[in-house]
């Protein structure tokens, strides 16, 4: 029997600070979210690669024996403070030592998290946590934000193609905006096959016949889902396959504020294009924050192997 896709609501995240400007920009953007999705728990955490000082600076400096990850946790918490002071949400912060990728990824584990959090670097100092690494193999959704991401989330893209993961992504954007004035928009990319023209049409013929497949497929997949069959999809015709740039281009040019996408797609070439889409998303010069979908326990065997190192 398949398994049922259904979104369940996020109660636990983990937000990645690495004790840069930035983290100013992360944590705002967490206080949105929290808001939006009506969080429970969040753990800021910071992984340090060393936090041991030298003895001959102790033993210069003796006011420093102080724990530094104590100081460096009442230093976050002064930043959460500030955007969170009225939130009733359970706020801990964590300060670790060693690989902060390694790190983040067994404590997504260990605490249950259905978010991650982190930030994409442009041009502020620090190298940030953004890693490949994170968005292959979370075992959860994951939110890139940027210093310039939008601090009011008006309007939410999400791109499909019809699978469960896009189901997945519809899903968690119709639980934001029960209780908000959110509004969102569907965006399918399709493309004509190379040997169209064997069939004696023109590209423009053949583009509009995929065009008609795309929007009964559409159809479908609001039925099999039980999405509202009024709900729109703006459909955008590729000739050179460059899907993440012409979806962030489509963002662009709309005045969106996120973007909602699954990690996966159909079985076989499409399920590798939409998680090829996914991670080309996150490295482009964006200002808007991508989340990306997960089904919580994705990529657990890698996990269950990471936890044993």
């Amino acid at each position: 029997m398949m398994k049922k896709t259904q979104y369940e609501p996020y109660k636990v995240a983990l937000v990645g600070l690495d004790l840069t400007e930035m983290d100013d920009h992360i944590i705002r953007q967490a206080a949105t979210m929290c808001k939006m999705l009506a969080l429970e728990r969040i753990f800021f955490v910071h992984v340090a690669k060393d936090l041991q000082l030298p003895d001959e600076l102790i033993a210069k400096y003796p006011g420093l024996v102080d724990p530094l990850d104590e100081s460096i946790e009442t230093d976050i918490m002064t930043k959460v403070e500030k955007y969170f002071i009225e939130m009733d949400v359970g706020i801990s912060i964590i300060v670790k030592e060693g690989h902060p990728i390694d790190k983040i990824l067994k404590l997504s584990k260990v605490k249950n998290v259905d978010l991650i959090i982190l930030g994409r670097k442009k041009n502020l100092d620090g190298s940030g946590i953004v890693s490949s690494k994170i968005a292959r193999n979370c075992p959860c959704s994951i939110l890139f934000v940027t210093r310039d991401s939008p601090v009011a989330i008006d309007k939410i893209l999400v791109p499909v193609d019809f699978s469960e993961h896009s189901a997945l992504a519809i899903q968690l954007a119709l639980h934001i905006q029960e209780n908000t004035s959110i509004k969102l928009q569907l965006v399918h990319i399709y493309g004509v096959p190379i040997g169209y023209y064997k069939t004696g049409k023109s590209l423009q013929e053949f583009a509009a016949i995929m065009k008609t497949y795309a929007e009964k497929d559409h159809q479908k997949f609001l039925a099999k889902y039980h999405f509202p069959l009024n709900t729109s999809c703006e459909y955008l015709l590729t000739d050179n396959g460059h899907y993440p740039e012409l979806t962030y281009s489509y963002a662009e040019k709309n005045d969106t504020d996120l973007i909602i996408m699954g990690s996966q797609g159909r079985t076989g070439i499409a399920s590798i294009l939409m998680g090829s889409v996914a991670e080309k998303l996150v490295y482009l010069d964006s200002d808007i924050p991508i989340l990306i979908i997960k089904e919580k326990g994705e990529n657990m065997g890698f996990f269950d192997a990471l936890m044993k190192l």
